[in-house]
């Protein structure tokens, strides 16, 4: 509700819940409507920043008071020394009153409790395009008339790409997006300096030194923002669908997602729906890191790790970056995984790491850390380095007129990759490999006529029907339990080609035929048959 409108030196100030704020008279506004509002500015800054401005903002006021006490107890000094002898009503009370502010402002100290400055905003129409503007002075100054006049105004991030600072205090960027027709004003902030570092990895762009370049410099990115800063930055399924809503949207070519927890259900749920949808019919090439609770069998976590129609990443660390970003005095001599990578496979027999990449970097965060640079470790590291390996193949595949397929990349991701270990089981459970870029484009070039197509793979066991779990559906075969070393145990293994959901009937589903070669282990742990003759159909086969 504004109170009233006055104009004052061609600018405009309107008093709004006692405070003034002043208009630039440059901002367009035919209307002449303003739309005011206020906001906590703590509820928009992570814990660690919070903690930072209150500590600067304490020290700020303790000097304050300070300053104010030493002049209280002079003027109470002073009044004792004029009149030695306080006679009279009047003179009691005066100095009664110089002594009770000298202690109300020693006590102030010991009740001090920073809530933290309110900001204003203002939203109008500016002919065109909805625009906002926030007025930060209290965060600096809390004497009064702000710096509104001073902040330049921005519209929906995605139209014009420009971002504001709150206050030097801060250091803390924002973005602005108005929706529902100025109702709601969206002040966009981070949640921790997570996501500048991955998306810094993936794609950072500086000419001037290349040496600070990401994997893919000045790849563009839709950035959206899943974590919840009252939720400590965890993600909510809102947050998740919107941002697979963006990235189909903007019709992207990428998905990275550093983000995930163990699950009871793998691939399930509806943000895997919603997975399988963005990948099979939008064809959208999705990677996720694949979790750092390893080195334990069966510890990658959701979704990177447990979802079929993702590129689960696994953390490799190779000889030069132990040396170098770990400072190890003897570093290992040939790349390992990580101990504290994820390992496969799912509970339900898939393989759960897809392939590996380097998963530490010294990669940028946000100015509000106070610092430029930082290195971070961890899957959410190593997804963003495969997404930004990815993103080169794209380009390369898009420049030569190659079809762009998530089935097809992520098979040359993973049969070009070179195994981490001499073991058999350390590929089994770390996947495929460390990536090869240019690797993988030369697989893509020569397989390019060749179907895109991935395979679904069903099993069910068979010949122990007292097990209510039985007839349970999984991905894979996996022998874990004591039980399954006692005796032997036949399976139902249903294969079953899927392709895009806009494949053509006649061009590329009755004309596929694939013969499938098997292979069991050495030990024969496990036995099926040699080949597999496959249509589109698909078909099924025993093994045991």
């Amino acid at each position: 509700m504004f109170l009233s409108v006055c104009n004052i030196n061609t600018s405009y100030i309107y008093y709004f819940v006692g405070a003034s704020l002043v208009i630039n008279s440059s901002w367009k506004n035919p209307s002449g409507q303003w739309h005011v509002g206020c906001k906590l500015v703590y509820e928009l800054f992570t814990d660690t920043l919070t903690s930072r401005v209150k500590k600067e903002r304490k020290r700020r006021w303790d000097e304050e008071n300070q300053e104010a006490i030493a002049e209280a107890v002079k003027q109470l000094d002073q009044f004792d020394k004029k009149h030695t002898k306080v006679e009279g009503a009047h003179l009691k009370m005066v100095r009664e009153d110089l002594q009770n502010r000298v202690d109300l402002l020693r006590k102030q100290a010991d009740s001090y409790d920073d809530k933290g400055p309110v900001i204003d905003a203002v939203v109008w129409h500016d002919g065109e395009l909805w625009r906002a503007a926030l007025d930060t002075q209290s965060l600096e100054d809390e004497s009064g008339c702000g710096k509104l006049a001073d902040f330049v105004p921005l519209t929906n991030y995605r139209l014009e790409q420009k971002h504001g600072v709150f206050s030097k205090l801060d250091a803390c960027t924002c973005v602005l997006n108005v929706y529902n027709e100025r109702n709601i004003l969206s002040i966009v902030t981070d949640s921790s300096p997570h996501a500048t570092h991955v998306a810094g990895i993936a794609a950072a762009f500086h000419p001037e030194e290349p040496l600070l370049n990401g994997v893919a410099p000045g790849a563009q990115i839709v950035s959206c923002k899943i974590g919840d800063s009252r939720l400590g930055s965890m993600e909510t399924g809102t947050g998740l669908t919107r941002a697979l809503i963006a990235a189909v949207e903007h019709k992207c070519d990428l998905i990275n997602m550093s983000y995930g927890e163990p699950t009871l259900l793998p691939d399930y749920g509806r943000f895997v729906d919603l997975v399988n949808e963005v990948v099979n019919k939008h064809r959208l090439i999705f990677v996720s890191s694949a979790g750092n609770n390893g080195p334990a069998l069966t510890t990658v976590g959701a979704p990177g790790g447990t979802s079929s129609s993702i590129i689960g990443v696994g953390a490799y660390v190779s000889p030069a970056m132990a040396a170098g970003a770990h400072l190890l005095v003897e570093p290992p001599t040939e790349g390992l995984e990580y101990t504290w990578s994820s390992r496969g496979p799912t509970v339900d027999g898939d393989l759960g790491v897809s392939i590996s990449a380097p998963g530490g970097a010294v990669a940028p965060v946000p100015t509000w850390t106070l610092q430029r640079r930082m290195l971070m470790n961890g899957t959410s590291m190593s997804s963003p380095s495969a997404c930004g390996g990815v993103a080169l193949i794209v380009s390369a595949m898009k420049a030569e007129g190659i079809p762009v397929s998530p089935y097809t990349v992520r098979k040359a991701l993973e049969n070009t990759s070179i195994p981490i270990g001499a073991l058999p089981e350390e590929k089994l459970t770390a996947g495929q490999g460390v990536m090869q870029v240019d690797k993988a484009y030369d697989y893509m070039q020569k397989v390019q006529n060749l179907p895109c197509v991935w395979y679904q793979v069903k099993i069910k066991q068979a010949g122990i029907t007292s097990k209510p779990t039985s007839s349970a559906t999984s991905r894979g075969i996996y022998l874990r339990e004591p039980l399954y070393c006692h005796q032997s145990t036949e399976w139902t293994v249903e294969i079953a080609p899927k392709f895009h959901e806009d494949a053509n009937n006649l061009d590329q589903l009755v004309p596929f035929e694939e013969c499938i070669e098997l292979h069991s282990t050495g030990e024969a742990v496990v036995r099926a048959p040699d080949y597999l003759l496959l249509t589109h159909n698909g078909r099924s086969f025993r093994c045991s």
